[in-house]
């Protein structure tokens, strides 16, 4: 495991049980993500400006809205294997500071599932990084929900212990489930995540052939 650490192995036996008792077992011949699973998913843009996760069906990715220029409709997401494919911004919300990028081909990695809930205060978390920075996933937690000045359509920000770099942008915050909680908001140290509830809905009606949505909101900073 890229991570090694007790605790993250603690949490994925956590959601192991939870799977195991909520929803009648784990799906025969897929075991559940860990967090191998979620750097795997964790994606870079164009050329390494900013990050971004493959989630759900693997066929879009989230990322940062800040991440992504004025009149830009197209990026080239690259992987771990280095393998890189061609995307369409078919969603950014400024306000919210997230976007939505549909993938020319099914990415070649487990899509993550993104939590229909918020995190609550005191959750533990984890941020693998990005896979152009070899080392270990950092443990985090969620210290409180809040406002944040330049997320002005979110009233409940994420203020977590995360330790961010430059060009962590849109990188995911993860649960103990390995789902997708928050993207970075600000990768320069920055310990403030945007939540992705509700996102994975957006997600699915888009993959069932939704409509392209307009850029809203105003610009945020990186």
């Amino acid at each position: 495991m890229r991570a090694g650490s007790r605790w993250l192995a603690c949490a994925g036996a956590l959601a192991v049980l939870t799977l195991a008792s909520c929803d009648g077992g784990v799906p025969v011949g897929e075991a559940p993500p860990d967090v191998d699973d979620v750097a795997a998913a964790t994606v870079t843009l164009g050329q390494g400006h900013c990050a971004g996760v493959v989630v759900e069906d693997g066929s879009h990715a989230l990322t940062a809205a800040h991440c992504v220029s004025p009149l830009e409709t197209r990026v080239d997401v690259s992987f771990m294997n280095g393998q890189r494919i061609g995307g369409t911004y078919v969603h950014v919300d400024r306000g919210r500071d997230v976007a939505i990028i549909r993938l020319d081909a099914r990415a070649p990695v487990r899509g993550l599932e993104v939590a229909d809930a918020m995190p609550t205060p005191g959750e533990p978390l984890v941020f693998t990084g990005r896979f152009d920075r070899p080392g270990d996933a950092q443990e985090a937690v969620l210290e409180r929900l809040g406002r944040c000045p330049s997320l002005p359509q979110v009233p409940a920000a994420l203020f977590t212990t995360m330790r961010g770099r430059p060009g962590d942008s849109g990188a995911p915050l993860v649960d103990s489930h390995m789902r997708v909680v928050g993207l970075v908001h600000g990768g320069a140290a920055c310990r403030i995540a945007t939540p992705t509830a509700g996102l994975g809905t957006l997600v699915g009606e888009l993959s069932r052939g939704g409509p392209t949505l307009a850029h809203q909101g105003t610009t945020a900073p990186r």
